[in-house]
């Protein structure tokens, strides 16, 4: 068996694996990124709504909540930076009747806590200039909402990690994790069934859906450490027209997501979604026709005369969950030493949204733990 020496490796290459990756990467060379897909992400990072969160959402003092909001700063900055396609398109959470506009008041309420600013409650009238077709009895403007194109945001944190001296394996399966004298040896296969023995200082599990997977591997680790880890299925489909719209539409938000809304894509064609289901294999990405009427049910509360006909199936994605409590009360968990007692260990659960507006705050957070 080869085998190879070095100070860190980061397993994942979705967007939050990429961005610690090239954090690290900054001060040390000495950085392999594993993934076991042939490309750069394959899985959740490319299979979302590409929408820059404004962290309006999340539970007050959450990670996801300071994240977030630390991260749209950032993520705004690097693509003007490095020419990274977006639109600050803005977003409006539209109400449909009095009891949700007194729900638009809280979630303001605890955005504005969170640091989200440059927020404004609107009413029907209001809507009804900014978006002529969208149907409201009011909502909330949030000015720091908007869509970037992260497969060319991926591929410029590669390009920047590559530049640093840093190495990505792919078609890369992680097997085994021993720790010896105080350092990670990781077995690795490939597609050949070959196996690579990695030996690193640092190790981070960055591995999305798969990350509990992947920490079940580490010998040493105490399981009562690693969440389980739920599969949340979102599908999307297209809007075979185009329309007259510019900002995000978002419902009020439910218990298990935010809700069927309409995001823009860089080209200004629309697409739907997600809506959220529970399964259980990590390789279905089929999205079901018959989910078009479910879609134009909740579609028309928003924007009416929209029909089955006009939609058309795009894609499906999942989001790693580790806990199936109420959408509001999720969080990231980013497991350190001080939680699972090994030194020099990062795993990284439940990035689910907005972990993509987070990124490049998850790298600066993790790169801070190491």
């Amino acid at each position: 068996m080869e085998k190879f020496n070095t100070i860190t490796v980061i397993i994942g290459a979705g967007a939050v694996g990429l961005a610690i990756a090239r954090e690290i990467s900054q001060k040390n060379s000495e950085v392999i990124i594993l993934e076991k897909e042939p490309k750069i992400g394959q899985i959740t990072s490319s299979r979302n709504s590409g929408v820059i969160h404004a962290g309006i959402y999340y539970q007050p003092k959450s990670l996801k909540s300071k994240l977030c909001v630390e991260g749209n700063k950032l993520l705004y900055e690097y693509a003007k930076k490095f020419n990274v396609p977006h639109i600050n398109t803005k977003k409006i959470i539209v109400a449909n009747n009095d009891l949700q506009m007194h729900q638009v008041q809280r979630i303001k309420v605890q955005a504005e806590t969170n640091g989200v600013e440059n927020l404004e409650v609107i009413d029907e009238k209001q809507v009804n200039q900014l978006e002529p077709l969208i149907k409201s009895t009011g909502g909330l403007l949030v000015s720091s909402t908007g869509v970037i194109d992260q497969h060319t945001l991926m591929q410029s944190y590669l390009g920047e990690f590559e530049n640093n001296g840093g190495m990505i394996s792919y078609n890369s399966n992680v097997k085994k994790i021993s720790i010896v004298k105080n350092k990670f040896e990781i077995e690795v296969v490939d597609n050949d069934n070959t196996s690579t023995l990695i030996v690193c200082d640092y190790l981070i599990n960055a591995a999305g859906i798969f990350a509990s997977d992947v920490a079940n591997t580490i010998e040493d680790l105490d399981k009562k450490y690693v969440p389980k880890t739920y599969l949340a299925k979102g599908n999307y489909f297209s809007l075979n027209k185009k329309l007259p719209i510019t900002h995000l539409i978002y419902p009020v938000p439910e218990k298990i997501s935010l809700g069927i809304h309409l995001t823009l894509e860089i080209d200004h064609s629309i697409k739907f979604g997600p809506d959220a289901e529970w399964v259980n294999d990590p390789y279905d990405y089929s999205v079901d026709e018959n989910l078009k009427s479910k879609f134009v049910n909740s579609i028309n509360k928003y924007l009416p005369n929209i029909t089955e006909d006009m939609l058309t199936p795009a894609y499906a994605g999942l989001r790693p969950i580790t806990s199936k409590e109420n959408r509001a009360k999720r969080d990231f968990t980013i497991s350190t030493a001080e939680d699972h007692k090994i030194e020099k260990l990062i795993n990284l659960y439940g990035i689910e949204s907005p972990g993509l507006t987070s990124s490049l705050a998850i790298a600066k957070y993790v790169n801070d733990k190491i």
